[in-house]
C-alpha cells in the first residue's frame, strides 16, 4: 500500500474515534440534555408529599370496585367499576364521578379524596356468575347393562354370574 493511503485511513479512524467520544459525552450526564427530549415529554403527574402522607380517614363508598391497575412511567391508569356496573379508565388527578379526585395509584390500591374524607379502594375480583360454590360431586352409580341376547332364533343358556355382562354369549 502507498504511504499516503495508510495515512488517510489512519486519519479517518482517528476522526471516527474522536466523534464517537464527543457524541458519547453529549449523551451521558456530562453533556447537555437533548432539547428534543425535554420539549416533547410533559412532566409526569405525581402526587405531592402532602397527598401521600395523609392517611385514609374514611371507609370507601359501597358499590364501587377497583377492577384493574396499570402502574407505569410516566403515567398509571386504573379501572373503577361503579355501582351500576359501568367501568371507566382513570389517571392520576382525574375526577371519579361519585367518589372524588384520584390522588394516588399503587399496584393494588388507589387513594381517592372525596368531599368529606380521603379513602382507599383495594383491587378486588369481580363477582362470579355462580350463586354458590360447587360442593363435592356425588359419586356416580354404576349402570347395569342388560345381558346380551344372541342373534338368530337359537336358544342358549343364560350367562353365569361370573361372566362379564358386556361379552356376547356364544
Amino acid at each position: 500500500m502507498q504511504p499516503r493511503a495508510v495515512l488517510l485511513i489512519l486519519l479517518l479512524l482517528i476522526l471516527v474515534a474522536v466523534s464517537r467520544l464527543w457524541l458519547w459525552g453529549r449523551l451521558t450526564e456530562g453533556g447537555a440534555p437533548s432539547r428534543v427530549a425535554t420539549a416533547t415529554m410533559p412532566p409526569p403527574r405525581t402526587a405531592t408529599l402532602a397527598e401521600t402522607a395523609t392517611p385514609s380517614a374514611g371507609p370507601s363508598p359501597p358499590g364501587y370496585r377497583l377492577a384493574g391497575v396499570a402502574v407505569g412511567e410516566p403515567e398509571s391508569f386504573v379501572v373503577i367499576e361503579a355501582p351500576n356496573g359501568s367501568a371507566n379508565l382513570y389517571r392520576l388527578h382525574d375526577d371519579v364521578p361519585g367518589l372524588g379526585e384520584l390522588v394516588r395509584i399503587e399496584a393494588e390500591r388507589v387513594v381517592v379524596r372525596g368531599a368529606a374524607a380521603q379513602f382507599e379502594l383495594w383491587l378486588t375480583p369481580a363477582a362470579t356468575a355462580t350463586a354458590a360454590p360447587a360442593g363435592t360431586p356425588k359419586p356416580c352409580s354404576p349402570t347395569r347393562t342388560p345381558p346380551l341376547r344372541p342373534r338368530g332364533g337359537g336358544t342358549t343358556a343364560a350367562p353365569k354370574s361370573s361372566d362379564a355382562p358386556d361379552r356376547p354369549v356364544s
